[in-house]
């Protein structure tokens, strides 16, 4: 497992994909809150890929949640693919799903 992250948008229109390749932890989730705060107002959509994230902790999770409220604020919604199995299902325990349909109810 690699111990560093790297964190590429793509812009398609109104649409961000944003990947994410490594390890979203305590020591590289600055990447990754820099990629979400640079995302400009007018944006529709942000897709995040986490085919290649290979491990998230608390702190990771946290940057997740700074998305949602960068999205709110933004008012873009989020859609999280390709995500791995057992990263899943962490996101899935902590609530991150919950939350995610909660701010795109809102936003309807």
């Amino acid at each position: 497992m690699k111990d560093t992250i790297q964190v590429y948008k793509e812009i398609d229109g109104l649409f961000c994909t944003i990947y994410v390749d490594g390890v979203l932890d305590y020591a590289t989730m600055d990447s990754f809150i820099e990629e979400i705060k640079s995302i400009e107002r007018g944006t529709e959509k942000v897709i995040i890929n986490f085919e290649a994230l290979e491990f998230i902790d608390s702190t990771g999770i946290g940057a997740i949640i700074n998305l949602v409220h960068e999205a709110k604020d933004k008012r873009f919604s989020i859609e999280l693919e390709a995500v791995r199995q057992e990263i899943n299902d962490v996101l899935g325990t902590i609530g991150v799903f919950e939350i995610l349909e909660t701010l795109q109810k809102e936003e309807s």
